[in-house]
């Protein structure tokens, strides 16, 4: 289960592990023709709109770029729709080639926004028969499954913490960087202290932090937890 933070909300956490894997991409060496895409991606061509425009985008943005397509080429399509949604590109451009393309199961989910990229109520997901062979809108437009390359996108660094407040262990995603802070802190703090996840603004943006209390407050949480 992930880890939920909110800005200026402290969750009292232990860290139970830390772990770092190779992130890859799948993306197809033929760049799958418009007439084989999903029915899905052909209604947002059609029909774009800014209701759910940035969910939209998104997925378009992330099927063009393991459909095989060049950027510039897919940038063009895409701005099809994102005329129509009034996007900007800087949206494209973090999610071609650089995201994996949802499965089907998330697109008809219900999301309350993005990044959620749940479609469900945007009449894009028309299911033919082809659909209901496949899971992923990808794979509704390959001819062949095993024709394809893999993109190094980095690591993630995965960590586990045990959550006091849930008593449950959960997961987040964190930089190089952060993973690097979290080792100091764990290395740095007393058997008696606390360490807190959060969530904190940094130059415009929600960045997770991880913090370290007094003894007092440790007990303090620990008291009224149990």
């Amino acid at each position: 289960m992930r880890l939920k933070l909110r800005e200026g909300s402290e969750v009292p956490v232990s860290v139970i592990s830390m772990e770092s894997r190779e992130r890859y991409l799948w993306i197809s060496m033929e760049r799958i023709p418009e007439d084989r895409f999903p029915p899905c991606v052909k209604n947002m061509l059609l029909r774009g709109s800014e209701e759910g425009g940035n969910r939209a985008g998104a997925v378009l943005a992330s099927f063009l770029g393991q459909a095989g397509w060049r950027e510039g080429d897919a940038l063009k399509l895409w701005m099809i729709f994102a005329e129509r949604a009034g996007l900007s590109e800087s949206l494209f451009r973090k999610w071609f080639a650089r995201m994996h393309c949802p499965s089907c199961r998330t697109i008809k989910s219900k999301a309350k926004g993005y990044p959620d990229l749940g479609l469900s109520g945007l009449s894009y997901c028309e299911p033919d028969d082809r659909c209901r062979e496949i899971s992923w809108p990808v794979a509704y437009a390959l001819e062949d499954t095993d024709w394809g390359w893999l993109k190094p996108l980095g690591r993630r660094n995965r960590v586990c913490v045990y959550n006091w407040i849930t008593a449950r262990e959960e997961e987040l995603e964190v930089s190089d960087d952060l993973r690097a802070e979290i080792e100091r802190i764990i290395a740095e703090a007393g058997s008696e202290q606390q360490i807190f996840a959060t969530k904190a603004r940094e130059g415009g943006r929600l960045r997770i932090r991880f913090l370290v209390r007094d003894s007092e407050l440790r007990k303090n949480v620990l008291s009224d937890l149990l």
